[in-house]
């Protein structure tokens, strides 16, 4: 990393928090229980380590939780100097039964929406689960078409359509649409899962 390059710091500062923010749920440190908790612990760490990244005179750090973009709410936004970051974060905890197909239609379009945020020299993606439910299982039927597994590769310019549009009235039935490949790529340590994607 070169210490004066400001778009490497902070993409240095977010993803070594994260690392730490992991390492401290894994080891059962920090309890999450759902998406607000997860956007609060990572904040702070950024926060903190964006202010020690701050290495030239004149530099400042800031972040901003549920910053209004463009009429949507991005999760995390951080600046280092005149550098910026939008940050959107998932947080699927098997305790919260919820659709998991529903769930991962929402995770593909948060990268979508990522992907269309213009003004950001540094956009990510995470999901965190404790439920293998979502980076292990090959999915039929309806979430055939969202699926999450581990492996699975989303093509740039093909359209992601959800097995349930114009069969269910769930208000998700939009198709999806990356201007790159989009790959599932998870890390499991003990009973924890996650995906970070950078987004370009």
């Amino acid at each position: 990393m070169t210490l004066l390059d400001p778009i490497e710091r902070l993409n240095n500062i977010i993803e070594q928090s994260w690392s730490i923010l992991f390492e401290r749920i894994v080891s059962g440190k920090l309890k999450i229980n759902k998406e607000s908790s997860l956007q609060l612990h990572l904040s702070k760490l950024i926060y903190d380590l964006g202010n020690i990244y701050c290495i030239l005179p004149d530099e400042s750090f800031e972040i901003e939780m549920e910053t209004n973009y463009q009429n949507k709410s991005i999760d995390i936004v951080c600046i280092l100097g005149s550098i910026k970051a939008a940050i959107e974060l998932k947080c699927f905890m098997k305790i919260s039964n919820r659709a998991k197909d529903l769930d991962s239609y929402d995770a593909l379009r948060d990268i979508e929406r990522l992907h269309n945020f213009s003004g950001f020299d540094i956009r990510k993606f995470i999901c965190l689960t404790d439920n293998i439910y979502y980076p292990q299982t090959t999915l039929t039927g309806h979430g055939k078409s969202v699926m999450l597994k581990h492996g699975t590769v989303y093509s740039a310019n093909t359209a992601i359509i959800p097995g349930w549009a114009d069969k269910w009235k769930v208000g998700r039935d939009k198709h999806i649409l990356f201007p790159s490949d989009v790959v599932c790529n998870w890390i499991s340590k003990k009973n924890w899962h996650y995906w970070i994607a950078d987004v370009k």
